[in-house]
């Protein structure tokens, strides 16, 4: 078994390094291009002797030779310069994708001069992070965040601590498909990263994942002192606000209705107003006086003063 992975692992590699050394010959530039762009190839070593043509998958673009004739297959979309005989593709789209050689036709055997593989790719679709779920615990928390796309998603769980946060696995999730890679890490320790890319373009969603657990460094969401302390706030709160209205009540029933016998009943007659104090007076002690009362005779003159009184005592 082990000798067949030996064997299997030096096969690819002659093959990757005949591929590369074939390459090199044909002077192969691998371009990646957003579709919309314009593609330009120039020849980078040799000039054509002769006649020269570009081809698309063996389909010819274009003829040009040393008289300065040149016929082009392509119309308007192709633009060549009989300066650096270099070919300029306008408007690629996903079809224009694959290989572009420049030949020299002028000898009994075609010659490959220049060649570029090209790949063109859309511009990839948005990204967006969300939270699936937030596991809480007194001293760490297990955050689960998805990473996705229009095509595809992927999860991810980071524990976190006050001070820092940590990938579960220790590797950073991924898929990559053909023309595309999506993947979900972890930066410095804080934020989530959601990455959507190709070789021509990228869109990325971050979030920061320690405060969804910790809070100044103490866990704002698993501590079961908070709900606890605002219970009590709310009864507080509640209980004040009730002796707030007693005590008002008191003064108004108090000012509205006063409690003196004199003034608002007649006597003998029970007081019947509501008293926040329910407190003795005198009047109500001492009770309504028994004698009967007489009226006061008329005076024509000027009443005299008790001292005039006691000064006619003493002369007679």
């Amino acid at each position: 078994m082990y000798l067949c992975s030996v064997f299997l692992h030096a096969l690819y590699f002659l093959n990757y390094w005949f591929v590369a050394l074939q390459g090199s010959e044909l002077n192969l530039s691998t371009v990646f291009l957003l579709k919309g762009n314009d593609l330009f190839m120039e020849l980078q070593t040799q000039k054509p002797a002769g006649q020269l043509t570009w081809q698309f998958k063996k389909i010819r673009i274009l003829r040009h030779n040393p008289k300065g004739d040149t016929q082009n297959f392509y119309g308007t979309r192709a633009e060549f310069s009989t300066n650096n005989y270099s070919l300029q593709i306008k408007n690629v789209g996903l079809n224009d994708s694959g290989l572009y050689e420049a030949l020299d036709i002028s000898g009994q055997k075609d010659e490959v001069i220049a060649g570029y593989h090209v790949t063109v790719q859309e511009q990839v679709s948005p990204v967006l992070l969300n939270v699936s779920s937030v596991s809480p615990s007194p001293e760490s928390c297990n955050v689960t965040v998805t990473c996705s796309t229009q095509s595809s998603s992927l999860n991810s769980t980071f524990t976190c601590t006050p001070r820092t946060c940590s990938e579960d696995g220790g590797d950073p999730e991924e898929v990559v498909t053909s023309d595309a890679r999506l993947n979900l890490y972890l930066s410095n320790g804080l934020i989530g990263i959601c990455n959507h890319s190709n070789k021509v373009s990228w869109s990325n969603d971050t979030m920061e994942i320690k405060p969804l657990c910790f809070k100044d460094g103490m866990n704002a969401i698993s501590s079961p002192r908070v709900p606890l302390i605002i219970i009590s706030s709310c009864l507080v709160g509640i209980i004040m606000a009730m002796c707030t209205l007693g005590i008002c009540y008191c003064k108004w029933t108090k000012n509205n209705h006063p409690t003196d016998n004199r003034e608002t009943h007649s006597p003998g007659s029970e007081d019947q107003s509501p008293n926040c104090d329910q407190s003795p007076t005198v009047y109500s002690m001492l009770g309504p006086s028994s004698l009967p009362l007489e009226p006061i005779p008329p005076q024509t003159a000027s009443p005299e003063s008790i001292y005039a009184q006691v000064d006619k005592h003493g002369r007679v």
